[in-house]
């Protein structure tokens, strides 16, 4: 059964902030968990013992007081949830003269704790869904058992075609994904879960790319509403439900991609890149070894080359972009040339040097 230990401080402050009398919560033996009078806590409350054994309202008159143990002048209520009293509410003062607030507090104290077990069910759902949709991705259970759970979990196994991941720079509480979820337009039976300290991975529906391209960016820019800050987004390619832990590694390889680019990315549109995540990392090391590793360490020649191998443009216009004089420029791309041993101009040598650049981005 629900603990009111969890709430009772919160109630207590609450109806302080509504009521100038002061307020008790009590377990259902009667012992007091809450109250703003720190002497109270823990002692016996004979009253609020009775309210709850006969499961009505008892008004502690002064006369009573002498009778039962640990009381003052008020009323005492039983907290019913689901028709099952779970604690007793008190609030002090003569009766007559706070009976108009019996109600209210009692009311209050049903909404707070109503309010706190829907939250913990919802937030129980929403971490059966992170468990599973880590289990899918990186376990091999069969087929069967991961049917019977998305059923369970009223995920339908024929919807869902396609993952996404947000690469977020910072961990979101269920509460803020829950606003996401209501949010966002992309599907409405999109789920949305944590992965890791930085991640959000999408579950999406099968809809078509434009209008999940569409989606994807309001919610980019929802996202950067509320937290001010930007994040990347990567898709991975259509596949059947059980083959989506392909599509999840592929979002994982876009999602990178979209870093270095500021959009959001589709694997599919994968071109060179795809080729640099396939080398094995040794290779790509070595291979940047043969290549650019005199410029590791020049970061200002490194960053000129880079612009010039990326932007399009007159070497006056880049020169411009990169706020230096055109023969600065020139210079320094002679003086590439020869720690380098290359020609810019050769095609060999040119391709060689952007393929190096652009695998040395990636990491």
């Amino acid at each position: 059964m629900f603990d009111l230990q969890v709430l009772g401080k919160q109630i207590v402050l609450e109806l302080a902030s509504l009521i100038e009398q002061s307020v008790i919560v009590t377990d259902k033996k009667g012992i007091v968990i809450a109250i703003k009078d720190s002497s109270r806590l823990n002692t016996y409350h004979e009253g609020a013992f009775i309210s709850m054994e006969n499961r009505k309202e008892l008004h502690i008159t002064k006369d009573m007081c002498e009778k039962l143990q640990g009381v003052r002048q008020g009323i005492v209520l039983p907290i019913v949830i689901s028709d099952t009293p779970i604690g007793v509410i008190g609030i002090t003062g003569k009766p007559l003269e706070i009976e108009k607030y019996a109600k209210l507090v009692r009311k209050v104290s049903e909404l707070f704790v109503t309010e706190f077990i829907m939250r913990e069910q919802r937030e129980r759902v929403f971490r059966e869904i992170e468990f599973f949709v880590f289990d899918l991705f990186m376990t091999e259970a069969s087929i069967d058992s991961i049917d019977k759970r998305a059923t369970l979990l009223d995920i339908d196994p024929l919807l869902y075609t396609r993952v996404a991941v947000i690469q977020t720079y910072k961990q979101f509480d269920i509460t803020f994904i829950e606003n996401l979820l209501h949010i966002q337009t992309i599907h409405p039976k999109l789920k949305i879960v944590r992965w890791g300290m930085e991640k959000l991975v999408l579950l999406i529906p099968t809809i078509p790319k434009e209008q999940l391209l569409v989606g994807l960016e309001s919610l980019s820019v929802k996202i950067l509403k509320i937290t001010k800050q930007k994040v990347n987004i990567g898709v991975g390619e259509i596949n059947t439900f059980h083959q989506l832990p392909k599509s999840f590694l592929q979002a994982e390889m876009a999602v990178d991609v979209s870093e270095r680019q500021e959009k959001i990315i589709f694997e599919e549109d994968l071109k060179l890149e795809l080729l640099y995540y396939s080398i094995p990392e040794e290779i790509q090391d070595e291979f940047l070894s043969r290549t650019i590793a005199p410029l590791l360490a020049e970061e200002e020649l490194l960053h000129n080359l880079e612009v010039w191998l990326h932007k399009k443009g007159s070497l006056h216009e880049i020169a411009e972009e990169l706020h230096i004089h055109k023969n600065t420029l020139k210079y320094r791309l002679n003086k590439i040339e020869m720690m380098l041993g290359i020609d810019l101009n050769d095609k060999k040598d040119l391709t060689m040097i952007y393929t190096a650049i652009c695998m040395l981005s990636k990491k």
